[in-house]
């Protein structure tokens, strides 16, 4: 309508109306039709325009003024904030910089004036322009004709054309207008994006938006001065932490962007863009419509993903294990003394021929990646053996006597820097968040100065650039750790400021650190307090001594019973040197050990009596493992590199949003969302552990893949689907992406490489999947709720070995020190006069009398 009252109702040609610029310029504050209509027009019709109306800003300004003529330089950063603390730390403050609207509303821009020492000219000021991008500038997609329908096979989509394409929440922000008109009128352009390798891809991403603009620029200055010298105009600043002496640092040292990283990253959205839309196609086009009829009517897709799928497949083998288990049965010996502390249980000495090891009874062990299996304390598979030493034990007045003490030093090591894998694994093991949850509060809290950059798999200081006494004396004041964080700079680091040198350097980013003491208030409570509580503390175990405490085991026997098969231990631990453990004090508790030096008095001594209270026999039965928890499978993604720390959280997320796993707890319920409860209702109880537990879809995907397979397990030579979801293939495209940002080999040798193999892969699964074979697979397809009612009746939770056991321990993996009750299947070996049984009809466990010293056996109506 503006336009009709100034053309006069006349098209709009290729280039802008003067007219109406005049008109449109002069609506004061409101610029919004200005821009949409420069907006209409190619770019370089409307370069010079933008160029004169920045030249007309320069001398205008909210906090003084801004001098004409000195050498103007753009900088980008990853996100609004970025840019704002960059312009707060290169600037004076917030007083040192004004603020005004770009093209994009959603990114500021601030400009001040400031030293440049890196335009190496002679001139030492510049004019510094601040704005940001929000992520990914462009996306890759396919080149399709839009007259034609989509290829019918999805085989094609190894070699239809790839191009980046505009990201749709860039498209809607006018991102790329905004970086157009920016640039037009900068002579330098300094990238201030992430230091990763996606970062370094939006970089260059920014670049292709901004270089025309740029040396267009550059040759007009050339063309004054035919004599110049061409100068660097593309600068990459590397930094590790949004705090002003790390800003100012890294723009005192700026780089050339890394193109040879960038290209990795190319290759390697092109491999997953290819692999993961044919695979996706393959599979929902044989087998969504039965999913959809006999798993859930939301079913939209059955998707593949490089790095998904072998993520998958860990929880599936660990459900398969749990599926194949045989129970063994074993007895457990319980000893109970009366000690100056309180009552103790002892732990028998098992004889060598009688121990049970858990991987005894454990089916395709060799496969599983459970690496710490230990045997079960007190527990033997013979009866005999159990059976006499319970009734030594349960004789009248017997005492057990300690023959011998011995002393062992143990010490354990400090940790070393924290890096994103073992900060995702903390999160989901100790604070209930997933790995997706972790990174979003570990990003603000970084957006915000409170801790370095949380991407990296460098556990290592640097021993040059890294000053520990500044950072020390800022936290050691703080009320909660500031002791430690003051001992620390009084002893260790009273005359150095060099942190501890162990650890892996990767390369990449330094470990995550905390950067500045804040309170509960100023993180602003909740689970970035919590997250931040826990990377400060583990900053400051690392820079502390190991842990060293003495342990003393003392072995008893039976007073005036000399039987080599009853032998028992009891245990007290006393620290000797604190260590890190000042800052990380959950370690104590997984010693045994307290804080308190009143409770670490030595009590026991050589040849101390004390009287046995009870001795029961517990009958068990081995227990299958658990599910695969968050931080189980995070460390094996890690082992077997599958994804990056920056994608690993996002593969855990995906297979939980599709539904190929579901997120339960101990008992077998899945999680529900955290919501505060409402005023007068009470909370509900909270829910243990983070288990992965596959639906039938996601059981259902991995067979289809693994259709190659022998009934042994083995691969199959002549037919290999199987190999598409085994974590070997991601570890080798990985390797192969490396070397390309390593400068090694050539992306398209890689890709063409690597898009073979998986063609070939795509044709074999694409003739296994016969109408047969994909409605054999569907049998298995059943709602949610019905599997994991299913894996309840198979005993795997919490809650069916309560119900089965009587919540006692005695399983190998029931939870220690539940105090739910006491398992219907042991033995009790009672003092003193025998009892009488009495009736239970609503049968809870009924005691069956003996005389003292003899065997009885506790029942329970309906117990196996």
């Amino acid at each position: 309508i503006e336009l009709e009252k100034i053309n006069g109702g006349k098209e709009i040609g290729d280039t802008p109306n003067e007219k109406a610029l005049s008109a449109l310029s002069r609506r004061g504050s409101d610029q919004r039709l200005h821009f949409e209509y420069l907006g209409m027009f190619q770019f370089e019709h409307v370069a010079e325009h933008l160029m004169a109306r920045e030249r007309s800003k320069a001398g205008r300004g909210n906090s003084g003024t801004i001098e004409s003529g000195l050498p103007r330089v753009l900088m980008v950063a990853e996100k609004p904030s970025i840019a704002t603390a960059i312009a707060e730390a290169l600037s004076r403050g917030r007083n040192g910089f004004r603020q005004r609207r770009g093209i994009s509303r959603a990114l500021p821009v601030y400009e001040f004036t400031t030293d440049a020492p890196f335009l190496g000219n002679g001139t030492s000021k510049a004019i510094i322009t601040v704005t940001s991008v929000v992520g990914h500038v462009f996306s890759l997609g396919f080149v399709e004709d839009r007259n034609e329908t989509r290829p019918k096979d999805p085989s094609e989509y190894f070699h239809l054309p790839v191009v980046k394409q505009e990201e749709e929440s860039t498209g809607k922000l006018r991102v790329v207008d905004h970086l157009r008109a920016l640039a037009a009128d900068s002579d330098h352009l300094v990238l201030w994006l992430d230091c990763d390798a996606e970062g370094e891809n939006i970089a260059h991403e920014v670049i292709g938006v901004t270089r025309r603009a740029i040396e267009q620029k550059a040759a007009e200055e050339m063309a004054k001065d035919p004599d110049a010298l061409p100068v660097r105009r593309i600068h990459r600043a590397r930094f590790s932490a949004i705090t002003k002496q790390a800003l100012h640092d890294a723009f005192g040292k700026l780089v050339e962007p890394d193109a040879e990283l960038s290209r990795s990253v190319d290759a390697r959205q092109e491999l997953d863009l290819r692999v993961g839309v044919a695979l996706t196609r393959l599979l929902s086009w044989r087998f969504v419509g039965l999913a959809r009829r006999k798993f859930s009517p939301a079913t939209r897709v059955i998707s593949y993903g490089p790095c998904q799928t072998p993520t998958l497949s860990f929880c599936v083998d660990r459900a398969l294990e749990i599926r194949q288990f045989n129970p063994e049965k074993y007895w457990k010996l319980h000893v109970d003394v009366k000690t100056g502390t309180g009552k103790q249980n002892l732990k028998w000495k098992v004889p060598s021929g009688s121990v049970i090891n858990r991987k005894s009874n454990m089916v395709h062990l060799q496969k599983s990646e459970r690496l710490q299996e230990r045997p079960v304390e007190s527990a033997s598979c013979d009866f005999t053996v159990v059976d006499k030493v319970a009734s030594l034990a349960s004789a009248n007045n017997a005492r057990a006597r300690i023959a011998k003490i011995t002393e062992k030093a143990e010490k354990i090591e400090a940790p070393t820097g924290l890096n994103t894998v073992a900060l995702l694994k903390a999160g989901s093991k100790a604070m209930g968040l997933s790995p997706k949850q972790m990174m979003n509060v570990a990003e603000k809290l970084y957006s915000s100065g409170f801790i370095s950059y949380p991407r990296t798999e460098t556990t290592m200081y640097d021993p040059n650039g890294f000053n520990v006494r500044s950072i020390l004396k800022d936290h050691s004041s703080h009320p909660e750790w500031g002791k430690t964080a003051g001992h620390l700079l009084r002893t260790k680091y009273a005359k150095t400021s060099v942190p501890p040198r162990r650890g892996y350097d990767a390369g990449d980013h330094p470990p995550i650190t905390s950067l500045k003491a804040a309170t509960r208030e100023e993180v602003g409570g909740g689970q970035a307090w919590r997250v931040y509580d826990f990377i400060t503390r583990h900053f400051l175990g690392s820079l502390g001594d190991n842990l060293c405490f003495t342990r003393r085991i003392a072995e008893l026997q039976i007073d005036g019973v000399e039987d080599y098969d009853a032998r028992f231990e009891l245990e007290e631990v006393s620290v000797d040197s604190l260590g890190f453990a000042g800052a990380c004090s959950w370690v104590l508790r997984d010693i045994g050990a307290s804080r308190n030096k009143q409770e670490e008095s030595k009590v026991l001594k050589e040849g101390m009596t004390m009287p046995i209270e009870r001795a029961r026999c517990e009958e068990c039965s081995t227990q299958p493992p658990n599910f695969l928890q968050e931080h189980e499978l995070i460390e094996l993604m890690d082992k077997n590199r599958i994804g990056t720390d920056a994608s690993m959280a996002a593969h855990v997320n995906n297979i939980v949003s599709r539904e190929y796993v579901v997120l339960c707890d101990e008992t077998g319920l899945p999680l529900r969302p955290h919501r505060p409860p409402r005023p007068g209702q009470k909370p509900l109880p909270r829910q243990i552990g983070r288990y992965l537990v596959p639906t039938s879809l996601g059981m259902a995907l991995i067979d289809m893949l693994r259709n190659g397979m022998s009934p042994e397990g083995e691969e199959n030579e002549h037919e290999s689907p199987a190999l598409l979801s085994r974590p070997g293939i991601r570890a080798q495209m990985e390797n192969e992406v490396k070397l390309i940002a390593d400068g090694v080999l050539d992306k398209s040798e890689c890709l063409e490489k690597n898009l073979a193999w998986f063609e070939s892969r795509y044709g074999e699964l694409s003739n296994s999947l016969s109408r047969e074979r994909t409605q054999e697979v569907a049998g298995s397809l059943r709602p949610t709720r019905d599997s994991l009612r299913e894996w309840k009746r198979l005993s795997v939770f919490e809650a069916a070995k309560n119900d089965q056991n009587g919540g006692g321990g005695g399983g190998q993996y029931s939870k220690k020190g539940s105090k739910k009750g006491r398992n219907p299947n042991f033995q009790r070996f009672n003092k003193g006069s025998s009892k009488k049984n009495r009736s239970n009809p609503k049968g809870v466990r009924k005691a069956v009398s003996k005389t003292p010293g003899t065997v009885g056996r506790s029942k329970t109506r309906g117990a196996r």
